[in-house]
């Protein structure tokens, strides 16, 4: 991938995001120090107009930042952060200091508080941007009461806030879905980084590991995971990429709906490959690769799952009444109709 961002990106993130950083967050340690390093890097804005202090990138320009995210398992918002502030300065909303990550499914507000359920990075994020139907919140966590999910390293958690915190917070109404399909888009696009680099972990270990007086790669099973494992992580990759293809910082709802689908997809396959390649020493606390599949595995549901984008795929679909071939043509990549 020849990029200058990618490049950049990739450099940044190898540096203040190493496994030993995505260690410490999971376990709970502070995360002030990699966000600060991550600021300072002015990736956050991004999106944002040059009127508005940004870098005026278009999402098919950053897509290589997002996708170096995913790559180096990035244990904070960065990506939902670059998409919120975006929305929030077009909203002619105030953008406010920190990370902020998106709310959209698993919402509930009643008198007692609101609560979010499962939210992506809730254990990491400032803020949230959250949504019931037309009601919209910018939340801070630090108000909040959090309940990790309680697998091992998960940074998802539900989140609650008392009915004064919430009313505090409402910034409105609004008459669609606002955060899904953004949501959807930063995980495919890191699920495609995570897949990116878990291949070439795998690879690398294959051509290394020598069995029966040559490296276990040049066997033919071995040679037969791997190459699938190309193929669903370049699918992803691919899929990703093409959800970004847009002249500004908004993307196409149902090239994001296709993306998270295909990268969701995927992960099953890469990470059961990775770890066969692998062997026991996959799985174990000390080597890096668990830190990327435990990531794809949360990713790949976070956001909806293939299942839940692929039915909201398949009903745009039959309710355009367009024959396949059209609706990919009109719906997906927005060209005109014949």
């Amino acid at each position: 991938m020849q990029s200058s961002f990618f490049d950049s990106a990739d450099r940044l993130f190898a540096d203040e995001c190493t496994p030993a950083h995505v260690r410490q967050v999971e376990a709970g340690g502070d995360t002030t120090q990699l966000w600060d390093a991550l600021v300072c890097a002015g990736f956050a804005d991004a999106l944002l107009p040059e009127s508005a202090e940004g870098a005026g990138l278009t999402l098919a320009e950053a897509w290589p930042i997002l996708f170096c995210m995913g790559r180096h398992a990035l244990p904070l918002p960065y990506a939902q952060t670059m998409l919120a502030r975006a929305w929030l300065q077009h909203q002619g909303q105030t953008i406010p200091e920190g990370s902020i990550t998106f709310a959209p499914f698993q919402v509930t507000a009643d008198e007692t508080g609101l609560t979010a359920r499962a939210v992506t990075f809730g254990r990491t994020a400032t803020r949230v941007l959250a949504q019931q139907g037309k009601r919209i919140w910018l939340l801070p966590t630090g108000e909040a009461q959090i309940t990790p999910t309680g697998a091992h390293g998960s940074l998802d958690a539900d989140l609650h806030w008392c009915a004064e915190a919430a009313n505090k917070a409402s910034l409105g109404d609004w008459a669609t879905q606002q955060f899904r399909e953004l949501l959807a888009l930063s995980m495919a696009v890191l699920i495609a980084g995570a897949a990116d680099r878990v291949f070439e972990m795998t690879l690398t270990y294959a051509n290394q590991r020598v069995q029966f007086g040559k490296p276990i790669g040049k066997f033919q099973a071995v040679q037969q995971q791997i190459s699938e494992m190309a193929e669903l992580a370049f699918s992803a990759r691919m899929a990703s990429e093409m959800s970004c293809r847009s002249d500004s910082w908004q993307p196409a709802p149902m090239l994001a709906a296709l993306a998270k689908c295909q990268a969701s997809q995927s992960v099953a396959r890469v990470t059961a490959y990775s770890h066969a390649v692998h062997g026991a020493i996959g799985v174990t606390h000390e080597y890096d690769l668990q830190l990327y599949t435990r990531r794809l595995n949360e990713w790949s549901r976070s956001g909806g799952g293939a299942n839940y984008w692929a039915s909201v795929l398949g009903e745009q679909a039959l309710q355009s009444g367009a024959t396949a071939v059209d609706f990919v043509r009109t719906a997906l990549f927005s060209e005109p109709a014949v």
